[in-house]
């Protein structure tokens, strides 16, 4: 699989409302075909969540089937969400994705939900999405170092800042060092990023075809621990709030479904190229999860997870282990492939968190630092300072954020990025229906306006009336059907609404809790939607203080600077009278 480097390709969204045009500028005119794409898409989605989340969600709803059925319905999401994509990037045929979409969507109140998705991609999305990355390759890292899970000796019933040091800290640092690595290579040179990216997505690919085709090969075998999870198949959760922090994680799982569209401006005959790239790889991506989610099922014991009530979010680990008959260094060596295949995902993202900082700060998105962040290294050719700025946000959000609440830090870090990314996949899909009113609207506006005379030749010559005319215009790019986009939307809505409905059970020293237990780790559930939330006020904030206040701050400043010199004129009319 290949990377994007800087030596190839260096244009990325829009990042900032306040331009519509690519903040990065192609170095050459290379342009991108659909293997380069479906390769790009499969290795950008490919990521740390399908050997993490497979863990939580068996765990949460007990039944093989319907764990295979999520992880499908996600599949079908992600397709539809990509084809939707696919017409939005068809319309504005330039690189841009939600930044443009949503300006067009939404042209009043100015600016508004742009600037919000420009806020929160930058300073809660985007690192959220790499911390939880991170989190889970630092718990994968403490399986190869000790050869047991690091929740093993903690129970996290309380806040990090109250836990020992390990191993919930030393999970924590571990993160921050994983991250030190890839951000001081990306710093020290662009070709050797790639290089190392390159490698990395290899090893990724390879470890995750192996789990798959192991796993595949067990379940042929029919073995006892096969055919004893298997049997169990319909057997589930009938609590239906078990399922609600499930089909996030999926979605996190399958994020980057959307990646070519930030790259549009790279594409010979966009249309037909991004279709197949965008469907292709949301097919392979699908097939991929629902093998190693079999190969997991078939080789992993349902005991281990499901009479756990600690969450294993380490099921690779437990993969490996139960695969070699318990060899624990074959088990390390496997799991320390995962870690290397987590940090290929990793690099990814520090590669293009840097350049949407970058992006940002080229539309000053950054107050007094911007022109800091958008200035690459002279000797380096690399964005230093944005890397530096990304390390930093990063690790406070590892540590701060991570350590004040008593969720797992995986979870938390994955649930407050997508839920935040999902207020704007619904506000996108949405959009698309107003985009495509409104164009339908001026097409009509269009033909009304001919002349009689010119309708009347296009009638004569071409035999057809207005309504096949307006019937062609429509059909000059591709459309997605209105159900595929219906699930994309619903499937929205559905995970914004449904995603405040939580399980919550008394600890397992305390079965007889109380409600004020309850409630408190009720609270502590839905902890990052409320993190989601309170960003998004945040941004609300900013948006009004800088095309409202600012703004009109600034036109009285104007406006008195101009009445001073009509005021002096009129006083020395007034003297020479």
């Amino acid at each position: 699989m290949t990377e994007m480097t800087d030596d190839s390709y260096e244009s990325h969204r829009p990042i900032s409302a306040m331009s519509s045009n690519p903040s990065l500028k192609p170095k050459n005119e290379s342009l991108l075909g659909v293997f380069y794409g479906i390769g790009m898409n499969v290795n950008n989605v490919i990521g740390s969540g399908i050997v993490t989340a497979p863990g939580i969600v068996w765990n949460s709803v007990k039944s093989p089937v319907i764990v295979l059925l999520l992880w499908l319905i996600g599949g079908i999401i992600s397709m539809a969400g990509s084809l939707t994509y696919v017409e939005l990037g068809i319309i504005h045929k330039i690189s841009g994705g939600e930044t443009k979409y949503l300006q067009t969507a939404y042209p009043n109140p100015k600016f508004l939900m742009s600037y919000l998705f420009s806020f929160m991609f930058v300073l809660l999305i985007r690192p959220g999405l790499l911390c939880a990355v991170l989190q889970a390759g630092a718990q994968y890292f403490w399986f190869t170092l000790k050869g047991y899970r690091f929740d093993n000796d903690i129970q996290q019933d309380t806040i990090g800042w109250n836990l020992p040091f390990s191993p919930f800290w030393f999970i924590k640092f571990l993160a921050i060092i994983l991250l030190f690595i890839i951000t001081l290579y990306h710093m020290i040179s662009n070709r050797w990023a790639n290089i190392i990216n390159q490698g990395l997505a290899i090893i990724k690919i390879i470890t995750y075809s192996i789990i798959a085709l192991a796993g595949f090969y067990r379940l042929c075998q029919n073995s006892e621990t096969s055919s004893t999870n298997w049997k169990k198949m319909l057997v589930g959760s009938t609590d239906i709030t078990n399922y609600s922090s499930s089909i996030l994680l999926i979605m996190f799982s399958y994020n980057g479904w959307n990646n070519l569209n930030y790259s549009l401006d790279e594409f010979r005959d966009p249309e037909r190229k991004l279709i197949l790239s965008n469907s292709i790889s949301v097919g392979i991506v699908t097939a991929m999860y629902l093998l190693v989610n079999v190969a997991f099922i078939s080789v992993v014991p349902g005991a281990d997870i499901l009479n756990n009530s600690k969450i294993d979010e380490t099921i690779g680990a437990e993969f490996f282990s139960q695969l070699f008959g318990g060899n624990d260094t074959i088990a390390r060596i496997f799991t320390a492939l995962i870690v290397l295949s987590v940090m290929g995902t990793a690099a990814v993202d520090v590669w293009s968190g840097s350049r949407v900082i970058v992006a940002a700060a080229k539309s000053d998105f950054f107050p007094k630092y911007s022109y800091q962040l958008r200035t690459w290294h002279h000797y380096f050719n690399t964005p230093v300072n944005a890397l530096f700025a990304q390390f930093v946000w990063c690790t406070f959000i590892i540590l701060f954020i991570g350590g004040s609440f008593t969720i797992s830090s995986f979870s938390l870090f994955a649930t407050f990025s997508m839920y935040s990314y999902w207020i704007f996949y619904f506000a996108t899909g949405i959009g698309l229906l107003l985009i495509r009113k409104r164009n339908n609207n001026n097409l009509k506006k269009m033909q009304f306006e001919k002349s009689d005379e010119e309708l009347n030749k296009n009638k004569d010559n071409n035999n057809i009336n207005g309504h096949e005319l307006l019937s062609q215009l429509e059909k000059k790019f591709f459309t997605v059907p209105l159900p595929v986009a219906g699930i994309f939307i619903l499937a929205g809505f559905f995970i914004l609404i449904f995603s405040f409905v939580v399980h919550v059970d008394c600890p397992v020293g305390n079965p007889d809790c109380g409600e004020e237990v309850l409630k408190q780790k009720r609270v502590s559930k839905l902890s990052p939607l409320f993190i989601s939330y309170g960003f998004l006020f945040v941004g609300l904030l900013f948006w009004y203080f800088f095309y409202y206040w600012w703004d009109a701050k600034k036109k009285q400043k104007e406006a008195n600077i101009m009445r001073i010199p009509a005021e002096n004129n009129e006083e020395n009319s007034l003297d020479f009278n």
